[in-house]
């Protein structure tokens, strides 16, 4: 499954947020190649499993690791962390103008899939920002805590608004002093 990332640019007026669909090497977008060069996919080993089945993989297009269209433009940061999709991606880099990269794993504290009730249609959740090193870990750790908590759940321990503020609270905990965002009405 891929890493689905939101990559937010800031701009003299907002931050320009794009789409893409494997998480792209942060150390690959700089101002030369902004959207980070061609896409990691092994696309040609790929085609070469497909060619006895004449499927044609080529578009004629250079790929890039991050979609040049913007999704939305002109955003506060706020904005960005609000109108995320939790449910959908996995990662957020957030470029400041001189091209540092923060590093986000997106936390969606939604337990619909987990046998919880379903919540906002977008999904609720915490930018946990992580160091490159920490973010595979990360990953599993918060994964882990949120099927821990749904378990907890399930037998009757938590109820569902205190499972969302215990895994708000593990989330904050693991960041330690660094600053966390969570979506407006994830207090």
């Amino acid at each position: 499954m891929a890493d689905r990332t939101l990559v937010a640019y800031e701009r003299a007026d907002g931050y320009d947020v794009h789409y893409a669909h494997d998480r792209p090497d942060p150390d690959r977008l700089t101002p030369s190649t902004p959207f980070g060069g061609p896409a990691d996919r092994d696309l040609d080993r790929l085609q070469a499993r497909l060619d006895p089945l004449d499927v044609d993989l080529t578009d004629g297009g250079d790929r890039t690791a991050v979609s040049p269209l913007p999704e939305a433009t002109g955003l506060t940061w706020s904005e960005v962390v609000a109108t995320l999709d939790y449910q959908t991606y996995t990662y957020c880099y957030r470029i400041d103008r001189a091209w540092s990269v923060e590093r986000l794993l997106v936390c969606h504290l939604g337990l619909g899939a987990r046998g919880g009730e379903e919540r906002d249609p977008v999904g609720d959740g915490i930018l946990l920002p992580v160091a490159a090193h920490e973010r595979e870990y990360a990953h599993g750790w918060f994964e882990g805590t949120k099927a821990a908590t749904a378990d907890m759940v399930g037998c009757g321990v938590f109820g569902e608004e205190r499972a969302r503020e215990y895994m708000l609270g593990r989330v904050r905990s693991f960041a330690g002093e660094r600053d966390c965002y969570p979506r407006v009405g994830a207090v």
